[in-house]
């Protein structure tokens, strides 16, 4: 009778630990959730400011904005567009 009683306390003991420990790491869980949200608040942000800033990278590289500043500084000379008003064929026809 002695083995399944002791059985029984060892049982009863792992159990109280264990809701002791889930205990624990529930209180840990829910305040780094706190954290985790502030930061991908901060996430969100730098990735609205990394598109904007890519925007403006985008422009400034753009051939519009290079020639235009070109031509502010005296790099390039302005010459007239040229358009062909009648299209070649390319083949043949037989």
């Amino acid at each position: 009778m002695k083995k399944p009683v002791l059985i029984l306390v060892i049982l009863i003991i792992i159990i109280i630990s264990l809701f002791g420990v889930r205990t624990v790491v529930s209180n840990r869980i829910s305040t780094s959730g706190v954290a985790l949200g502030v930061t991908e608040d901060e996430i969100k942000t730098y990735k609205t400011e990394n598109a904007l800033l890519r925007e403006k990278i985008f422009g400034f590289a753009s051939f519009t904005h290079v020639s235009s500043i070109a031509a502010e500084m005296g790099f390039v000379e302005s010459k007239s567009a040229l358009a062909i008003s009648r299209s070649m064929p390319i083949a043949r026809t037989q």
